[in-house]
C-alpha cells in the first residue's frame, strides 16, 4: 500500500513556509499536494520526498480550518487518514486541519521531523549562555566602549547610572574625558532600555567630534542637525549645535526626549532664549547629563542655575549653597587634619567610632551635597599623565617652504617615531603633503575635514600601522578633532593657533591618559615673526604649552579685550609693539593670580567624591577579568555553522565577510562587503577602522536574537555512546528561556542567576538529569545521526515523546520559581541596601530628599513584581538523544 493517500496533511521540509499541503493525487511514482495557504500545487516523487506527515499527539493543541481550535483527547486512523477526537468530543478528520502550521516551536519541530545538525543545538546554548554572563555582570553598556579601561572615568558612569534619574555635571579638567563618560552613561542606559532617544547639544565646532566619538567608540548611528528638514521624531540619536537652539526650542522640547547631553553648556548663558529651552527639555527629559571644565568660571550665579537645570526642589537658593559650600570648605580642612579632631566629627556625623580613617572619609563624602550630582575629577589625582616639553625649532625665514623643508629633515633624522603634523587650514595640510612627496618622496598620511569618516579611519590606520604604515599623518586644526595618536610621542606644529584652548586641543591629541611616553611639542619659528611671539606668548607668557593652564584661555581672552578694546583683532596682539615687556608682566601677573584663585576654589571633598577608592579600581579589574574570556570561539563557531568567511589576517585581527552561501540574509552588525574585526581592546584603541568584537557587540547580541525568532537549531536529533546509561533508550534534552513581559525586564535580567533553564529527561526515569549530565561533558560524546536515521526515529517514539516534554515541563517550572525567588531577594536586597543609605543620608545630607527615596522603592516594588509575576518560560530549543552501548 502506498505511503501516500489523498486528504493526508504534509509538510515540505525545505519550504515550511508553504504550510499544511492536503494530498491531491496519487500516481505511481509521483504524489500531488495542493498547498492552500500559498494557494499552488507541486509534484513530487515518491522515492525519497522531501515531505514529512503531520501527526498530532494526545494532548497537542491543533487549529482547524474553520477558524477553531481544539486539544487532541484521542487519535483514530481509517484508510490512511487520521480522524482527530478533541477533548470536546468532536472528530475532526485530518482535511479540516487549518492550512496555517506553526513549525517555529522547536517540540512541533522535532515531531514533524524538522531537524538541524546536533552542534546546532549546542551553540544556541552557549550563545545563551554568554549573553545571561554579560546581563549578570552588569557591565552591559561598558564592554563595548571603545576606549582604555580608566577608573575614573568608569566610576563617574557606573555611579551616575545607579540613579534612578541620571541628572549629573560632569567638571572634570580638560583631558580627562568628560566626552567618554557621557558616552558611557548613554551607552549603559540604551544597553538596559532606560533610555530610547537621545539628545545631544555641542559646540557648533564639536559636531563632528561627537559624530565621530559616538560611531567609533561607541558603536551608536547619531544624527547630525543639518537643515529645517531634520526630522527629529524619527531615529535614536540627534546632534545639534548650540547655534541652533534657541530656533528650534518648540521642536527639540515637542520631540519627546529621554535624554538630553549639553556639552561645554556654560557656552548657554542664563538670560538667553537657548538657555530657557534646557529649561523647557530639563523639565521634559529624565535624564539630563551637563558638561563643563570650568563649571564657575563665569560666575557663581551661572553655576547655580546649572545645578538648578538638575534638580530644581534641591537648588532653591544661591545663599543656601554658598552656605553650604563654605561647611564643605571647613569639612575639607577637618579631613586634611585627620586625625586630629577625629572624635569631634564622629560625635557631629553620628559615626561608627569602630570606622578606620579611611571608612569615616568614605562615610563623610556621602554628605556633600553638590557631591550627588556633580562630577569633578583633577589631572593631579590621577596618575598616567606623561610631561610635556615645548622645542622650538629657529628656521631661517618665515616662509612654508622652509618649514616643510625642517620637517623633512626631522622626520629623516627621527626615522622610528611617528609624527603628527598639524597645521591650521586645510590648504596648508595639503600643500605639505605635496611638497614632501614631490620633493623628498616622503608619503605622508592626510587627515582634514573635507574627507569622510571611512577616509579618516583608514588615514589613522596607515599613520597608526607599525610595519608599513605612513610616519607623519598631517591634519588640519578641524580635521584632527575627536583622534587621539597616543601611541606618537611626537607633536609638530607647523603654525600657531589664535587661541590657547586650540592649543591645547592639539596637544591632547597626544597627551592623554595611556600616554606612556614624555609628548614632545616642536614648533619651528623665524626670529621676529608672528610664530615667535606666538611661542613667546604661549610659552613664556600664558605658560600653556608645557602645562595645562586652566587660567590661560581666560588670561588671553581678558588681554584681547583690555588691551585692544573694542578692536579686539588678534593680528593686532601678536606684534611686537603690543607684545612688550610691560604687557608680558602684567599678564603673567594675572595668569599667577587666576592659578591661585582656581587653586584656593578647589574642592577637595568633591574631587574625592568623584573617584572613590578602591571601588574605582576594582570596577576597572572587573571589566579587566570579564574580557579575559573573548568571544572568539563563538564567532567561530558562528561561522562554521552560519558559513561565512572568517579567518585570522594577522596579529589580533580578523577577517569576517558574508558569503552567498549563508544561511541567514544577513550578519547583525556587519556590512555585505565585510569588515576586519578584533577581539582586543588594545588593537581596536589604536586602530578605528578596525571593528571592536566584544561581548556587547551589535554582532554577538545581534544573533542571539536571530536566532531566538528563527528555527536554526531548534529541534535535533543524536545518539550518545555510553557504558552507564541502558543502551536502547531515549534522553530528551529541552532548553527554555526565561522571558521576563515587563518595561521592567532589562532591568531584571542581572538578578536572574540563569537567564534559561535545560532539563534532561531519561525515558524511564522520573529524575531530572541535567545535574549529573552538564551539558559539556554531554556535547562532547554526542554523535550526529544521519537526517533520513533521525526522522525514523522520531517516528517511532512519536506517542512517547510528548509525555517525557511533560516531565520536562515540570522540571523546568520547579526550576523556574527557584530561580525567580533567588532573583526576587537579591533584587529586593539590592535596593533596600541603597535605600537604607539613602534614608541615613537625608539625616545629614539636605540633597538627599524624599522624593529621591520614594522613587527607589517605587523601582523595587517594580522590578520584584516584574520577576515574580510576568515571568514565565518559552521552549527554546529540544533535542532527542539515543543511547548506544
Amino acid at each position: 500500500m502506498s505511503e501516500f493517500v489523498q486528504g493526508q496533511r504534509w509538510v515540505v521540509d525545505s519550504e515550511p513556509e508553504l504550510g499544511l499541503g492536503v494530498v491531491t493525487g496519487v500516481q505511481a511514482r509521483t504524489v500531488s499536494i495542493f498547498f492552500p495557504q500559498a494557494e499552488c500545487e507541486r509534484n513530487y516523487a515518491t522515492a525519497q520526498a522531501p515531505l514529512t506527515r503531520i501527526h498530532y499527539s494526545v494532548e497537542d493543541s491543533i487549529n482547524l480550518a474553520d477558524g477553531t481550535s481544539g486539544v487532541v483527547a484521542r487519535v483514530h486512523e481509517q484508510s490512511g487518514l487520521l480522524i482527530y477526537e478533541l477533548s470536546d468530543e468532536r472528530l475532526i478528520p485530518e482535511t479540516m486541519l487549518a492550512a496555517e502550521v506553526s513549525l517555529h516551536q522547536p517540540l512541533v519541530r522535532l515531531l514533524t521531523g524538522q531537524l538541524d545538525a546536533p552542534k546546532w543545538f549546542y551553540f544556541r546554548r552557549q550563545l545563551d549562555d554568554a549573553i545571561s554572563r554579560t546581563w549578570q555582570s552588569r557591565l552591559g553598556g561598558l564592554l563595548g566602549v571603545r576606549a582604555t579601561l580608566i577608573p575614573h572615568q568608569l566610576y563617574v558612569a557606573w555611579t551616575a547610572c545607579e540613579h534612578e534619574k541620571v541628572r549629573v555635571l560632569l567638571a572634570d579638567e580638560v583631558g580627562l574625558g568628560k566626552t567618554i563618560e557621557a558616552g558611557m552613561i548613554l551607552s549603559r542606559l540604551i544597553k538596559f532600555e532606560r533610555v530610547a532617544r537621545a539628545l545631544i547639544l555641542v559646540p557648533d565646532a564639536l559636531q563632528v567630534q561627537w559624530l565621530v566619538e559616538l560611531v567609533r567608540k561607541f558603536g551608536q548611528m547619531p544624527a547630525l542637525y543639518s537643515d529645517s528638514e531634520h526630522d527629529f521624531s524619527s531615529g535614536q540619536i540627534h546632534i545639534v549645535p548650540h547655534s541652533q537652539v534657541e530656533a528650534l526650542s518648540q521642536q527639540l522640547q515637542q520631540a519627546e526626549f529621554d535624554i538630553t547631553v549639553v556639552d561645554e553648556a556654560h557656552h548657554i548663558a542664563p538670560e538667553t532664549e537657548a538657555f530657557a529651552c534646557l529649561q523647557g527639555l530639563s523639565a521634559t527629559s529624565d535624564h539630563l547629563v551637563l558638561l563643563t571644565a570650568t563649571p564657575e568660571q563665569l560666575g557663581a550665579e551661572s553655576h547655580f542655575a546649572r545645578l538648578q537645570l538638575l534638580d530644581p526642589a534641591k537648588f532653591t537658593s544661591l545663599t543656601t549653597l554658598h552656605q553650604q559650600e563654605q561647611h564643605y570648605q571647613s569639612l575639607n580642612r577637618r579631613i586634611r587634619a585627620l586625625p586630629e579632631g577625629r572624635d569631634a566629627l564622629i560625635a557631629e556625623f553620628k559615626l561608627d567610632a569602630e570606622l578606620s580613617d579611611e571608612e569615616l572619609i568614605d562615610q563623610l563624602l556621602d554628605c556633600h551635597g553638590v557631591g550627588r550630582v556633580m562630577f569633578r575629577n583633577v589631572r593631579s589625582a590621577i596618575s598616567g599623565f606623561p610631561s610635556r616639553k615645548a622645542i622650538p625649532h629657529e628656521l631661517a625665514d618665515d616662509s612654508w617652504v622652509s618649514r616643510f623643508e625642517w620637517l623633512a629633515g626631522f622626520a629623516r633624522l627621527n626615522p622610528d617615531e611617528k609624527i603628527l603634523v598639524i597645521c591650521q587650514s586645510i590648504e596648508q595640510v595639503k600643500d605639505c603633503e605635496n611638497y614632501l612627496w614631490q620633493k623628498h618622496g616622503i608619503d605622508a598620511a592626510l587627515f582634514h575635514e573635507e574627507q569622510n569618516l571611512i577616509e579618516r579611519d583608514k588615514a589613522a590606520a596607515y599613520f597608526a600601522d607599525g610595519d608599513q604604515g605612513s610616519q607623519l599623518l598631517l591634519c588640519s586644526e578641524i580635521g584632527s578633532e575627536g583622534r587621539n595618536f597616543q601611541f606618537s610621542c611626537h607633536l609638530v606644529c607647523l603654525d600657531l593657533p589664535d587661541h590657547p584652548d586650540l592649543l591645547e586641543q592639539r596637544i591632547g591629541r597626544l597627551d592623554r591618559i595611556g600616554q606612556s611616553r614624555d609628548v614632545h611639542i616642536h614648533i619651528p619659528y623665524a626670529p621676529h615673526s608672528r610664530a615667535a611671539l606666538q611661542l613667546r606668548w604661549y610659552h613664556d607668557v600664558l605658560a600653556c604649552i608645557e602645562q595645562q593652564n586652566p587660567a590661560a584661555g581666560t588670561v588671553h581672552d581678558t588681554v584681547l579685550a583690555d588691551t585692544l578694546s573694542l578692536e579686539r583683532d588678534v593680528e593686532t596682539l601678536f606684534s611686537e609693539a603690543v607684545i612688550n615687556d610691560e604687557l608680558v608682566k602684567a599678564t603673567r601677573d594675572q595668569v599667577k593670580r587666576l592659578q591661585a584663585s582656581i587653586q584656593a576654589g578647589r574642592d577637595a571633598l568633591l574631587e574625592m567624591n568623584s573617584c572613590r577608592q578602591p571601588f574605582a579600581d576594582e570596577l576597572a579589574g572587573q571589566l579587566a577579568l570579564f574580557e579575559q574570556t573573548t568571544p572568539l570561539e563563538l564567532v567561530e563557531a558562528a561561522s562554521d555553522l552560519l558559513n561565512f568567511h572568517f579567518e585570522a589576517t594577522h596579529d589580533g585581527i580578523y577577517s569576517l565577510i558574508p558569503s552567498d552561501k549563508m544561511l541567514v540574509p544577513a550578519l547583525p552588525g556587519i556590512p555585505p562587503e565585510g569588515a576586519e574585526i578584533t577581539f582586543s581592546r588594545e588593537i581596536a584603541n589604536h586602530r578605528e577602522d578596525v571593528m571592536f568584537m566584544s561581548w556587547d557587540a551589535v554582532f554577538i547580541t545581534g544573533l542571539w536574537e536571530m536566532l531566538h525568532h528563527s528555527d536554526l537549531g531548534a529541534a535535533s536529533v543524536a545518539t550518545l555512546p555510553s557504558r552507564q546509561l541502558p543502551a536502547g533508550h531515549c534522553l530528551l534534552e529541552v532548553c527554555f528561556d526565561m522571558v521576563v513581559q515587563s518595561k521592567q525586564a532589562a532591568v531584571c535580567m542581572p538578578f536572574l542567576s540563569s537567564h534559561s533553564v535545560r532539563t534532561l529527561v531519561l525515558d524511564i526515569s522520573d529524575k531530572d538529569l541535567s545535574p549529573l549530565l552538564p551539558e559539556d561533558s554531554l556535547q562532547q560524546n554526542i554523535q550526529s545521526v544521519k537526517k533520513h536515521l533521525a526522522r525514523d526515529v522520531v517516528k517511532s517514539k512519536k506517542d512517547e515523546i510528548s509525555s517525557w516534554y511533560h516531565k520536562a515541563e515540570q522540571f523546568a517550572a520547579e526550576r523556574k520559581q527557584a530561580l525567580l525567588d533567588e532573583a526576587v531577594r537579591h533584587a529586593r536586597q539590592h535596593y533596600e541596601g541603597e535605600i537604607s543609605r539613602l534614608r541615613n543620608l537625608a539625616h545629614t545630607n539636605s540633597a538627599v530628599g524624599i522624593g529621591e527615596i520614594s522613587i527607589l522603592e517605587g523601582k523595587r516594588d517594580a522590578v520584584c513584581e516584574a520577576l515574580a509575576a510576568h515571568t514565565h518560560l518559552q521552549l527554546s530549543a529540544i533535542r532527542l538523544i539515543v543511547i548506544t552501548g
